[in-house]
């Protein structure tokens, strides 16, 4: 077996014991090619070796080992798009009948199409198995995801490796690897805090912001560069209320409704969040605090039914989320207490944990169920997000309280 300077490794000219003329062999795409090359001189046999080779090349017949490996590139390629493609339309058909929302299809899309699509696209499809999805846990690891976040992807990718095993691409979905998650309850404010806020948010009403850092750039509307007027109301609001700061930006007052009789309380029937669309009550500060935020923006030619309860002249209702954060922050930076004393960072999320926080330690006896429903979460997520903060000592009257005789 004889190479030919300038031709591939896998081509060969050689003569055996039977044939005086010189052959060709060549090993290209899973087979050998013979040809004989009708010469008993060795160069000359090289020559036509040469000769052949280019005609094969030319012709198309002749496919590289690297122009095999970017078909098969390509055509993992194309077979990932259209699985997740696949999974992307099974989602899609799932909003329309309402069994999960358009948000969590955009989730699916942009996590499948992003970083799970980057990983597989270098793996032959149907080889993935147990090793190469830890290798994708790593490859997620590095991308300092929280594991939250990897659970969020790991449950994408089954759905895609789901379908590749009903296609039968791949024989079985491997195994996937435990992962295990620390909640991260955003902090909660003592009483003590609460009513410092309270009190910051008014003082703050004529103070002009200045503190815009090294750019010394604001990106906050002039307008908003003094502490709102509404923002001590929406404080106070959200604790009584248990709302999200999502749930802000798109009350109306039309979702408010003044209860008076042995008990004075809103009833709110808010949009839909989280698949929780029933009513929810407030604590009877809230009637309070609601009436003169009516009365404050009925005052400025705002108060119908259709306009927003909190900043009504905001047209861009995503940008009142970005205002109330902002002023919040500068609140909690003023005080000193924008970081809790266990690290975690505060929000206006908080307002929400320190609502149910302080219906847990002052509202008597309340079970979880009612102010589960009341808050529009469920048992679990009170107890893994908001209860897991409380200590024994917060509810000492309960531990040490006696039956009635």
């Amino acid at each position: 077996m004889t190479s030919v300077e300038g031709l591939p490794d896998k081509l060969k000219i050689y003569r055996i014991s039977g044939s005086k003329y010189w052959q060709m062999r060549l090993y290209n795409l899973g087979r050998y090619t013979i040809q004989s090359l009708k010469t008993t001189d060795l160069e000359e046999a090289k020559g036509l070796a040469v000769e052949i080779f280019n005609d094969l090349v030319a012709s198309g017949a002749y496919v590289s080992q690297a122009q095999v490996k970017l078909m098969s590139e390509a055509c993992n390629h194309r077979l990932l798009h259209d699985a997740i493609q696949e999974v992307l339309t099974a989602e899609l058909d799932k909003v329309s009948r309402d069994e999960i929302k358009q948000a969590s299809y955009v989730m699916t899309k942009i996590r499948l199409e992003g970083l799970i699509f980057d990983f597989f696209k270098t793996h032959a499809l149907n080889k993935i198995n147990a090793d190469v999805f830890a290798e994708f846990i790593r490859f997620l690891t590095h991308k300092k995801l929280s594991a939250s976040t990897i659970q969020g992807y790991v449950a994408q990718t089954r759905k895609l490796l789901t379908l590749l095993c009903r296609k039968k691409i791949i024989p079985v979905v491997p195994t996937f690897p435990p992962l295990k998650s620390q909640p991260h309850p955003r902090g909660a404010f003592t009483l003590t805090e609460y009513k410092a806020i309270l009190r910051k948010s008014k003082q703050l009403r004529a103070v002009t912001f200045t503190d815009w850092g090294p750019r010394n750039k604001a990106w906050i509307r002039r307008e908003y560069h003094q502490m709102p007027q509404e923002m001590n109301w929406l404080i106070r609001f959200m604790v009584y209320t248990f709302v999200r700061p999502g749930d802000i930006r798109q009350i109306k007052n039309k979702h408010i409704e003044v209860i008076r009789g042995a008990y004075h309380y809103l009833r709110l029937n808010l949009p839909e969040v989280k698949r929780h669309s029933a009513a929810t009550v407030s604590l009877s500060p809230a009637v309070f605090v609601y009436e003169k935020l009516l009365a404050y923006q009925t005052a400025r030619g705002y108060g119908a039914p259709d306009d927003y309860v909190f900043f009504p002249e905001e047209r861009n209702r995503r940008l009142v989320l970005d205002i109330t954060g902002w002023a919040f922050n500068w609140i909690l930076k003023d005080l000193g207490i924008k970081v809790g004393p266990h690290g975690a960072d505060r929000s206006l999320y908080s307002l929400r944990h320190t609502s149910i926080t302080f219906r847990l330690i002052y509202g008597g006896s309340i079970d979880l169920l009612t102010l589960a429903r009341n808050a529009r979460t469920s048992v679990e997520m009170i107890d893994k997000f908001y209860a897991s903060t409380l200590s024994a000592e917060m509810n000492i009257a309960l531990l040490l309280g006696k039956r009635a005789k």
